[in-house]
């Protein structure tokens, strides 16, 4: 999307807080695993339920990374944000279009 004719209104830094992008589950440190689809983070449970990480997973195409499935999801997705902005903060940006 193209943010040109946008204004940003506000900046939220949520820090390491970290919650599945399927179910909402803020596991953390309960379980581990996950893959990032599109940006967004999906946690072993899901991968569990959905098949995520399998080989014959119908849209596995679209998988940018399959997580260390010996780190926590938590410690997964705080080093995916690093990796990926430089800093392990989840950052969310909120645009109008007044």
């Amino acid at each position: 999307m193209n943010f040109k004719d946008f204004k940003l209104k506000k900046v939220c830094n949520l820090g390491d807080s970290v919650f599945c992008d399927g179910c909402n589950g803020p596991y953390g440190d309960e379980v581990n695993g996950g893959v990032i689809i599109g940006g967004y983070a999906y946690c072993g449970e899901c991968c569990k339920g959905y098949g995520y990480d399998k080989d014959e997973y119908e849209y596995a195409d679209e998988i940018e990374e399959i997580m260390d499935k010996g780190k926590t999801f938590k410690e997964n997705v705080l080093d995916y944000r690093k990796r990926k902005t430089g800093s392990s903060d989840g950052v969310m940006q909120i645009f109008t279009a007044d």
